[in-house]
């Protein structure tokens, strides 16, 4: 991976830098889903600002950030419950800008993510991918995930189209 990379938990002022990041990988049609029908708003970047500051988040992100210019070009993260029955899973999701693809940074920046998440006690990782997304499955069975089961209708796209979706599963051990 390039030298000019530097991967780390995502700060503070990294939220406007991850909504567009998700904005650049919808409008090039790298991406299919951020979550929202509104992938760049004042909305989504303050409820980001809020899971970030958290002395208590239910979710951690990390960014991968070019050095020289500081622009935010990857970024994953993963969600949890603090209590229950499913207390010891995380649930990930991630993306790197659609210039950046195929350069290891996915696999530099989940690696730090899982790395993080095994050491704050958690024994099982999730993720739900598109099927049509090879790039994310490609990525999630390079560190070890498992497809143990496909979903007809699975995931409602920000183009409000249904597809089929990948669910897979890691043990961090």
């Amino acid at each position: 991976m390039d030298k000019n990379i530097l991967i780390r938990k995502a700060k503070l002022e990294d939220a406007k830098g991850i909504v567009e990041l998700q904005a650049i990988g919808l409008k090039k049609n790298n991406w299919i889903y951020t979550g929202s029908n509104k992938p760049y708003s004042k909305e989504k970047i303050n409820n980001l600002k809020k899971d970030l500051k958290s002395k208590s988040p239910e979710s951690y992100s990390f960014v991968a950030v070019e050095k020289n210019n500081k622009k935010i070009i990857g970024s994953a993260m993963f969600s949890f419950r603090k209590t229950g029955r499913v207390r010891h899973r995380v649930s990930f999701g991630w993306g790197v800008h659609p210039d950046y693809q195929g350069k290891g940074i996915g696999t530099q920046l989940l690696k730090f993510a899982l790395n993080f998440a095994k050491k704050k006690g958690y024994k099982i990782a999730t993720a739900e991918a598109a099927l049509e997304n090879v790039g994310s499955i490609k990525l999630g069975k390079k560190l070890g995930f498992k497809i143990i089961g496909k979903v007809k209708n699975g995931l409602l796209t920000d183009d409000k189209r249904y597809i089929d979706t990948a669910i897979m599963i890691k043990g961090l051990k």
